[in-house]
């Protein structure tokens, strides 16, 4: 009997020492496992964040992009207008000089050729029954 007790206490001893080794071999498993998922989880992280740096120097060099167009078309608008008024300024001094000499007769004005406008310009000044004027302007190229 005392044998059989040994044996018997023998054997549960033995079951118990396997599934305190089955239980620590899961644990070292899960601690593994865990531990890959860790190292997998800062790489995607690490991935992330180079993209969102890249993103964003692409953003910032888009936006660049876009302020030196704005300021390139500005300083064009802002030549064309100083043209606008260089010829405003010549046009106002030519009728200046021309307002001594104005007549009732069909004048034609005409432009350089390097100019974009049209070439000639007919204006017929009518005097109406009313008391009025009416001006017709015609363009010819």
């Amino acid at each position: 009997m005392k044998r059989m007790f040994f044996l018997f206490g023998l054997s549960a001893a033995a079951c118990l020492m396997g599934a305190c080794t089955k239980s620590v071999e899961r644990a070292q498993r899960d601690v593994d496992n865990a531990h890959k998922q860790a190292v997998q989880n800062v790489r995607e992280e690490q991935r992330d964040l180079q993209e969102t740096k890249q993103d964003a120097a692409e953003r910032i060099a888009r936006q660049q992009r876009r302020v030196e167009d704005a300021a390139r078309q500005g300083n064009e608008q802002i030549i064309e207008e100083k043209r606008d008024l260089q010829d405003a300024r010549r046009a106002e001094e030519r009728r200046d000089r021309n307002d001594a000499t104005i007549d009732t007769t069909p004048r034609t004005i005409d432009r350089p050729i390097n100019d974009n406008r049209p070439g000639r310009v007919d204006v017929d000044v009518n005097r109406t029954p009313g008391g009025g004027v009416q001006v017709d302007v015609n363009r010819t190229p």
